[in-house]
């Protein structure tokens, strides 16, 4: 038994456009049913409820991997920070005061990034709370 689009991992962007282009075609079809009056049905309704679940489960699903990315990012500006830190301590010729403003402009960056991913956790957790029974 094949498991429901949303619960199957999509690994390549090729994989979310071919669904995409799935789902396009499903609401195509579904609105050609009702111009020609063909009223909502037990299987049109249930179709409906489970590509609204599927959205909010690749919502979710996007969400967390947003706020991964930038908990990355937040990681790698600290580590930049840290390395510009060293070498403006190591910095015998002058240049110390450039690498503490990118040591700053670095750590700004980063947390940039711990708000944006602190964002995406909240916006995946209000899509947990909604995919609830």
């Amino acid at each position: 038994m094949n498991a429901p689009a949303a619960e199957r991992p999509m690994h390549s962007p090729g994989d979310r456009a071919r669904e995409a282009g799935r789902r396009v075609e499903e609401l195509k079809e579904r609105r050609d049913e009702l111009s020609r009056g063909i009223p909502a049905n037990e299987h049109s309704v249930a179709t409906a409820q489970l590509r609204a679940e599927e959205a909010l489960k690749r919502a979710h699903v996007a969400h967390e991997s947003a706020a991964a990315r930038h908990v990355e990012a937040r990681d790698l500006h600290l580590r930049a920070a840290a390395a510009h830190e060293q070498a403006a301590i190591l910095a015998g010729d002058g240049h110390g005061d450039k690498h503490q403003d990118a040591a700053a402009w670095h750590r700004e960056e980063a947390e940039i990034h711990q708000a944006a991913a602190e964002q995406d956790i909240e916006a995946a957790d209000k899509d947990a709370r909604r995919e609830a029974p």
